[in-house]
């Protein structure tokens, strides 16, 4: 018999006899694709946003991230412009385009994953994969990141607001810190 996941009350997932994901996650990840924030969940962003930037510089000062500037402005545009769909829209959808409101547990899990995805990516060879993904400081400014950005689909209902934040936050690190 095929186990079937089944949303709870609470939104966790109960496993039953089929092995299909269930259509509510689905539903949810397109309905968070075709809503785009309201005026409060534009500025709740923008605030979020500001925090995952002001844990950067404090990472910066502190020594988490080292300065290695890119060579040209175009380098920066062409960062800017694949970034935003690679690693932004991708994580974006994969940890955070299901989850609804509600949902505690699936977001708490979620933000575990997106964590533990980014120091997975060396042990795995991957090819985004950097070295920082292993330090633990780097780790907690994923945290944040991944913290405002779940706050931020959760809040707004759209999957946008996360996928700029952590747009705005890869171009705002790459830029001044690729090697």
């Amino acid at each position: 018999a095929m186990k079937r996941w089944r949303p709870t009350l609470r939104g966790d997932l109960q496993v039953s006899a089929d092995k299909r994901p269930p259509p509510v996650l689905i539903g949810n990840l397109f309905d968070g694709l075709k809503r785009l924030p309201d005026l409060r969940g534009a500025v709740e962003a923008l605030i979020l946003f500001l925090v995952v930037v002001a844990a950067g510089i404090w990472a910066a000062a502190s020594g988490v991230l080292e300065p290695h500037p890119l060579a040209s402005r175009s380098e920066v545009l062409t960062i800017s412009l694949s970034t935003f769909f690679v690693p932004s829209l991708a994580e974006e959808l994969a940890f955070r385009g299901w989850l609804r409101k509600g949902a505690p547990i699936a977001a708490s899990l979620s933000l575990i994953a997106y964590v533990f995805w980014h120091p997975a990516q060396v042990w795995l060879g991957l090819p985004f994969a950097r070295p920082e993904f292993l330090d633990p400081r780097f780790l907690s400014l994923v945290a944040w990141l991944g913290l405002a950005c779940t706050l931020s689909r959760i809040r707004s209902g759209s999957i946008w607001p996360a996928v700029i934040i952590h747009w705005g936050v890869v171009v705002v690190w790459i830029a001044p810190y690729a090697s």
